[in-house]
């Protein structure tokens, strides 16, 4: 049975993992060259016009790797985090990539007044689906209450519709292997009704790769899982991902795209 989610529960999660400046280096690579990461910031530039002088904001953000790439591209970011150890393992990343940001610990559920109504970009990767009930309702309403208005969010979840991801998670809990607590993934649906609730009208949902997901039941993933190898983090193996139709409805990640005007 997944452990409650608490802020101890990801303290001890993240300090327990320990990753070379290689493994950053490719992951930021791999996320940048990613459809997820080109949808979001083709989004942002139509938005905004000029990057410069935004500000933005990841929540629940672990290493941050989302707000990195922002960063690079001249974002004044914001990192805010209830886990002190993902704070000082996304403090990590940024110092490794030279780039600053601001790192507030604190619950995303229980916003202080001086970020409210503060931000251009408000996004999560890997959040939401660890809440049910009101609490789950609001996680994702917090999005929206940093936002300035016409700015917009980005929320990515993982999606129930993905088979690949269900038949992992399956097995990872059958086996022992769940390591991040209660996870609980939305369908468009849920997403949709969520925005009604908290009066969100203008929307759009994005995707990742939909042959990315294939990684979940990879041979050699689940050859480096039971025999404790290690990965090959050579960038030079990372292509630019292209993107299909039917990401946004059966990939892994489902991205809400919504606009507070």
């Amino acid at each position: 049975m997944a452990l409650k989610n608490t802020s101890e529960l990801w303290d001890s999660g993240w300090s327990n993992r320990k990753v070379s400046a290689e493994e950053d280096a490719y992951n930021l690579l791999k996320e940048e060259r990613s459809v997820r990461f080109q949808r979001i910031e083709k989004i942002i530039a139509e938005r905004f016009k000029s990057l410069s002088g935004l500000k933005a904001i990841e929540i629940g953000a672990g290493a941050g790797t989302n707000a990195a790439l922002l960063a690079k591209r001249g974002l004044d970011i914001t990192i805010l985090d209830y886990s002190e150890s993902a704070l000082s393992r996304s403090r990590e990343m940024f110092a490794r990539n030279a780039l600053k940001a601001e790192f507030v610990h604190e619950d995303a559920l229980n916003l202080s007044a001086g970020l409210l109504g503060k931000f251009d970009v408000s996004m999560s990767f890997g959040l939401s689906e660890h809440f049910t009930g009101e609490r789950r309702l609001q996680i994702n309403k917090s999005h929206f209450d940093l936002l300035k208005k016409g700015g917009v969010a980005f929320i990515s979840v993982p999606n129930s519709l993905n088979l690949p991801y269900r038949i992992h998670k399956f097995a990872s809990e059958a086996l022992g292997w769940w390591t991040v607590g209660e996870e609980y993934p939305f369908t468009r649906g849920e997403l949709k009704d969520i925005c009604r609730k908290i009066g969100v009208e203008k929307y759009l949902f994005l995707g990742d790769s939909l042959w990315s997901s294939l990684y979940f039941i990879s041979p050699a993933r689940l050859m480096r899982k039971i025999f404790k190898t290690g990965q090959n983090f050579s960038c030079d193996a990372i292509r630019t991902e292209k993107g299909t139709s039917m990401d946004e409805y059966l990939s892994y990640a489902l991205v809400l795209c919504a606009f507070k005007d």
